[in-house]
């Protein structure tokens, strides 16, 4: 089957891109695949070899020209996916749809133009004002399409407020779902969400694709000695983009109140910082600068053994994009005992496998998981065996390869989608000639 494959690819700042290469390194060898992307450079070595590479605004000449069986396009919460609303409707294809909340990238497309910009550096100029209009309007008509009567005050609420829950309950996925011939996600929750918006799509749940990292003892040894972590202490380990989504806070005041009641602790935060003096703000105000480890992004090759330097990990979330977290799974994969946020969409994650903390009570769950956890080895490693083993049977080689070929089976057999009543700024499909 010849593929296109539309997504950022390493070496973007995004857990897309890595899964991009992941998943590429299984289909490649029964598949001809072009790839397209948006970015000033690629790291080809990661990439299987027979993998073409080519600019996104290539793809629909290409396209016509000699149609592709499958178009993916892989779409998330994230300034790396901007390129790909052009895409997704112009050729239609198999829309792997990795976090259910779109609205915060979104969002930015419009409201944080470069006309916008201009006109908060100067408010007072009426050009500039006027400039905003067309980018301000054409988000007013994407918002009234996807929600109709309501369009209109999350418009209004949008733009004069700085609320956090909001775009959360507005997801803003269902044009790019009506745009695909198909859509897949990478839970039963988010399935039926997607389906609750857009009846007739045509949704398939794709495992993720994760496996463990040999990882040698030794090098963590080394790597604890080098971080400066001391002979009996426990290290509470957090991965991924280090945000207030991410309950930092929430973990630094459990891991301050489990030290002050005498448990020897370090707290490792291994992942980029997109605000750093808040984040040092957050540590000096919660008591725990001076035992926390903060590494910024990682080299992916570093990943594993960081993560196996920690004796147990906190992975909290909310508000949640309900996306199936990448960062959570290879934690799991390396078998080490994580401690997540009780959510829906994490509710196929097996009892035995993690240490659940309920959001309405964050704080005091996570103090009571923590001691638990720091207590008892035999408690750690009977969730990390556990944790390893579902990852193996739910999102190994096997499983992921059958998945995806039936996905793109699914895709080349589907029409493109009918024609919509979308806002006049989306982009309408290129049709390809006839295969």
């Amino acid at each position: 089957m010849r593929v296109a494959f539309v997504s950022p690819l390493p070496p973007a700042a995004t857990g897309v891109a890595d899964y991009a290469a992941e998943v590429l390194g299984l289909l490649a060898s029964r598949h001809a695949i072009d790839l397209f992307h948006a970015q000033p450079t690629v790291e080809r070595e990661r990439l299987p070899a027979g993998c073409a590479v080519y600019r996104a605004e290539t793809l629909a000449p290409r396209h016509r020209e000699a149609p592709y069986d499958a178009v993916v396009h892989q779409l998330g919460n994230a300034a790396h996916h901007a390129f790909g609303y052009d895409l997704v409707s112009r050729v239609p294809g198999l829309m792997v749809l990795h976090e259910l909340v779109l609205f915060h990238s979104r969002a930015a497309m419009f409201t944080d133009s470069e006309a916008v910009r201009a006109f908060r550096r100067d408010p007072a100029n009426r050009a500039l004002c006027e400039a905003t209009r067309p980018w301000l309007e054409a988000w007013r008509q994407e918002l009234a399409y996807s929600y109709g009567a309501a369009g209109e005050d999350l418009y209004q609420a949008h733009l004069g407020t700085v609320g956090d829950l909001l775009p959360y309950a507005y997801p803003l996925f269902r044009i790019p779902v009506e745009a695909s011939r198909a859509v897949a996600v990478h839970s039963a929750h988010a399935a039926v969400a997607v389906r609750g918006e857009v009846a007739e799509a045509s949704v398939v749940r794709l495992p993720m694709p994760m496996s463990a990292v040999p990882v040698d003892v030794r090098a963590v040894r080394e790597l604890r000695r080098a971080l400066g972590v001391a002979e009996g202490e426990i290290v509470v380990g957090a991965f991924g983009l280090l945000t207030r989504e991410k309950r930092v806070e929430t973990i630094a005041r459990a891991v301050a109140r489990v030290a002050a009641a005498g448990r020897r602790l370090r707290l490792l935060l291994a992942g980029p910082v997109p605000d750093p003096q808040a984040l040092e703000a957050v540590l000096e105000r919660t008591g725990v600068a001076s035992r926390t480890i903060v590494t910024g992004r990682l080299p992916f090759e570093a990943l594993a053994t960081h993560m196996e330097a920690s004796d147990l990990v906190a992975h909290l979330r909310w508000p949640s994009g309900r996306e199936t977290s990448a960062a959570l799974l290879r934690v799991l994969a390396q078998g080490r005992p994580a401690i997540v946020s009780d959510l829906a969409h994490q509710s196929e994650l097996p009892p035995d496998s993690v240490r659940r903390v309920d959001v309405a009570r964050e704080e005091d769950d996570l103090v009571a998981a923590i001691t638990e956890l720091a207590g008892d080895v035999r408690r750690r490693l009977r969730l990390g065996r556990a944790a390893a083993a579902y990852v193996r049977a739910e999102h190994g080689e096997a499983a992921v390869s059958a998945a995806w070929e039936e996905a793109l089976e699914l895709c080349r057999s589907r029409p493109d989608p009918p024609a919509r009543a979308w806002p006049a700024h989306w982009p309408r499909p290129a049709r390809a000639t006839a295969r």
